[in-house]
């Protein structure tokens, strides 16, 4: 699926994003905002795994200079999304499939925690964002809109994250958090652990709003689970396929 790098959309708002890709579309481009384009690039596939990124060729394609291209290079490398060669040659990093249990394990651990903290934390304005998020993530569900979906799903586990108002949990999921989406992106989900997956998020929008820390832990484990398994399910058939 292409990613087009104008007219974005906001996928909270679905509100038109400013052409940002060319040097008077905005003066100076951060550090940033590469490593955001590129990390979206590179999570959708647009940018496949082993495939080269030369410094120019995506400076020019991004419309701004090479200095922040080369920091964002080495942001991407932390996070596992590209590998900087001994060469100086960087290259987008291979989905290593027996690596995503150990990333999911990670974040469940994290963002089970997250949801203990978050039910003694968290303002009732963030409980009712939950609400409608739930709200809309179940109206994306019915209109089988998968990438609406998929960005409301990461809003919520977002939302619940920050909503421990831990700053060192957050960091430390923020970090990890682009290798799970890229594993999610490649693993094609079936209509029912769409369904399960949908009814979960039900039960964990209950337990946080009733402050029930115990009961929201059990359910992010059991929903990280669930997804783990979708994940390896989805791996193992596409590895036969190949054959």
């Amino acid at each position: 699926m292409a990613l087009a790098l104008t007219g974005l959309e906001n996928s909270e708002t679905g509100d038109a994003v400013a052409d940002e890709t060319k040097p008077e579309g905005r003066k100076g481009f951060r550090h940033t905002d590469a490593v955001s384009l590129l990390r979206k690039l590179i999570e959708i596939g647009e940018l496949a795994p082993g495939e080269r990124l030369r410094e120019i060729a995506i400076s020019q394609r991004l419309g701004m200079s090479r200095t922040p291209v080369r920091e964002a290079f080495r942001t991407l490398a932390a996070e596992g999304l590209v590998d900087l060669l001994p060469n100086r040659s960087v290259v987008v990093s291979e989905i290593d499939r027996l690596e995503i249990a150990d990333v999911f394990g990670v974040l469940g651990v994290l963002e089970g925690l997250a949801a203990m903290q978050a039910c003694e934390r968290m303002t009732d304005e963030e409980i009712q964002l939950l609400a409608t998020l739930q709200e809309t993530l179940e109206r994306y569900y019915g209109a089988f809109d998968r990438e609406n979906y998929v960005n409301t799903n990461r809003r919520i586990h977002e939302v619940i994250v920050e909503a421990s108002h831990n700053s060192a949990l957050i960091a430390a999921w923020r970090t990890i958090l682009p290798r799970a989406d890229r594993a999610r992106n490649a693993s094609n989900i079936n209509r029912n652990r769409w369904t399960e997956a949908v009814y979960e998020h039900r039960m964990i929008y209950t337990a946080i709003a009733q402050r029930d820390g115990a009961r929201m832990a059990a359910l992010m484990n059991e929903h990280f689970g669930n997804g783990l398994a979708n994940a390896e399910a989805a791996s193992a058939a596409e590895a036969t396929s190949a054959k």
